[in-house]
């Protein structure tokens, strides 16, 4: 077989395949390209998660028709003219060919117009394929459409995700990239709304626009400057903390990067501080010698290559272990009070008698009042049958016939008791509230949890990554008892909650939620630990009052399952007390 020169239009489609992989590596290369033309403002416009349009509009230095053609060729760049520029990097892009892999995958419409030009130039660009180059009447700046992504590689576009996952990827390359230029206005449209609308700000004004106002009280200030490396950013106080490691951010001369060994750093520095399998919050720059580092290692320029990787490491750690205890101490000692005083002990010979103040009408052996709000559904009065339940010594057993009923009632509002023919139920309340529901939720049931309204809305903004998943399991939360409503601003304003369970435990609850429905099925050890822990949230409580048929319908629901005496992790549900218990006790 002899050699072959591939056509230029192949060659770019093999070249597209590393730079562009999805709809958000578009929106990455042209963002890129905006910065570097020095725009102040920037628009994202995305239709169909990017597979039919994805547009972006900036009032940069714009292009001459010469350039605007120029463009599109394989490696051309106006960043670098020689091998030794690759060590002086300061910009986005270089390497010249995001434009030129793009409209090879694509359809293109490019309009672009320099300050001192009169008129601009429009290209339409097809597959590489140039169909017309004509006078435009546009802004200062650069508009580049692409249209119809993968249109001729539809295999490529198979491959593509879901609109939820793409517009995910969307959306955490904008917010990359818009955490770097906090001066520069950004916004993002998504199929016609406007998602994101970020004005020129200082660095923790962006994080608090983008994130809430939650953040701006709960972020420390980090800061060291070396000969190596100048470290400026900000890492959350104990308080604020996340079972993901989604909002851990750090740029490198501008540019975002992942550097797993950098958040390991920062991570250890919280050692003893936060609870297990939590996570904290960081957003730090990085400004290095560029040649001191390689950001050409991989297709993204996420990951970066670094000479003193071993030095910034202690600058990081040391640099977030002085922020922790700078916030530690201040929090615990008051330097505003100039002295301290203590109440005189009395004297001996003082005599001390404390007030007691009582309620004569109190009777403690009123009965509580029932709990109408219970999240199992109401029973028709008189109407109530039971489960024939069989027991053997080493287990509980369910009868498929319904034969008989039992007495029972609820002790210490902790247990229910149930009085069988020949032996009693001691049922812990919550484990037993607690193994319905894991159930329920591990077969995908309604669970059947009543809500409680809030007096108002709490709002809330999640990481961009779990607002998709959110919107797409939105249904699902309401229920399990957790109504809330997104917002054109991007956060979500909760208006109820599960009974008994606060705004923020709910927000806990909703991440676990998202994070456990895209776990894989062979994490089942990791899903089950999930499931458990959203169940203990949901479980009634101990101290609830029941009425007797809120306990039947328990004790029902619970002999339901296959395994009613034991929750997964072997905790246990049930005590069976009958004649070889008492037997073996006495």
């Amino acid at each position: 077989m002899g050699i072959n020169i591939l056509p230029p239009i192949v060659a770019n489609q093999i070249a597209a395949g590393e730079v562009v992989n999805r709809p958000a590596s578009v929106v990455k290369e042209l963002m890129e390209n905006a910065i570097d033309a020095g725009a102040s403002s920037i628009s994202v416009v995305i239709q169909d998660a990017g597979r039919q349009l994805i547009e972006l509009i900036d009032n940069g230095c714009g292009m001459n028709e010469e350039d605007c053609t120029k463009c599109f060729l394989p490696h051309a760049t106006s960043k670098i003219s020689k091998a030794e520029d690759l060590h002086n990097l300061t910009t986005m892009g270089f390497r010249g060919e995001a434009l030129a892999s793009i409209a090879a995958i694509a359809q293109v419409e490019l309009r672009s117009k320099q300050e001192n030009e009169d008129l601009g130039t429009e290209v339409l660009i097809e597959g590489n394929d140039i169909k017309s180059i004509n006078i435009a009447n546009c802004k200062k700046g650069t508009d580049i459409k692409v249209k119809n992504l993968f249109f001729n590689v539809p295999a490529r576009r198979n491959f593509l995700k879901s609109n939820q996952i793409e517009t995910s990827h969307i959306i955490a390359t904008f917010l990359n990239i818009a955490l770097s230029y906090n001066d520069i206005a950004f916004s993002l449209y998504l199929d016609g709304k406007q998602t994101y609308n970020l004005y020129k700000a200082t660095p923790k004004k962006r994080i608090t626009d983008i994130y809430g106002e939650n953040f701006n009280k709960n972020l420390l200030n980090i800061e060291e400057d070396i000969d190596i490396v100048k470290v400026k950013g900000f890492i959350s106080k104990v308080d604020l903390t996340r079972k993901s490691k989604n909002e851990q951010y750090f740029f490198v001369n501008n540019r975002f990067m992942k550097n797993s060994y950098f958040a390991n750093a920062i991570e250890r520095a919280y050692q003893g501080l936060l609870p297990e399998k939590t996570y904290p919050v960081f957003f730090i720059s990085l400004t290095v010698d560029p040649q001191s580092i390689d950001v050409n290692i991989h297709p993204t320029k996420t990951e970066i290559k670094f000479l003193d990787d071993k030095v910034i490491y202690s600058v990081l750690y040391a640099a977030a272990r002085k922020a922790l205890g700078q916030n530690t101490l201040s929090s615990q000692l008051n330097f505003s009070e100039k002295s301290l005083s203590f109440p005189a002990s009395p004297n001996r010979n003082f005599d001390y008698k404390p007030k007691i103040s009582y309620n004569n009408s109190f009777n403690p052996f009123a009965q509580g009042l029932a709990n109408e709000n219970f999240y199992t559904p109401s029973l028709e009065q008189n109407i109530i049958t039971q489960t024939e339940i069989s027991f053997s010594r080493d287990s509980i057993v369910k009868e498929d016939k319904i034969k008989t009923t039992f007495e029972s009632f609820q002790f210490l509002n902790k247990y229910i008791v149930a009085c069988m023919q020949d032996s009693i139920l001691l049922i812990d309340q919550h484990k037993a509230s607690k193994n319905i529901i894991y159930n329920k939720l591990l077969t995908k049931q309604n669970a059947e949890i009543i809500s409680q309204k809030l007096l108002l809305p709490y709002n809330h903004r999640f990481s961009p990554n779990d607002t998709c998943k959110i919107l797409e399991k939105i249904e699902e939360l309401r229920d399990l008892g957790i109504e809330l409503y997104y917002k054109d601003d991007a956060s979500f304003d909760i208006t109820a909650t599960p009974s008994d369970i606060s705004a923020e435990n709910a927000i806990e609850l909703i991440e676990e939620f998202v994070h456990c429905e895209h776990l894989e099925i062979e994490k089942e050890e990791k899903l089950q630990k999930l499931l458990l822990s959203m169940s203990e949230k949901l479980a009634l409580k101990h101290g609830k009052v029941l009425n007797k048929e809120e306990v039947i319908h328990l004790i029902a629901d619970l002999f339901k399952l296959p395994q009613p005496e034991l929750l997964p992790n072997n905790e246990k549900v049930i005590l069976k007390v009958d004649a070889d218990f008492l037997e073996n006790y006495f």
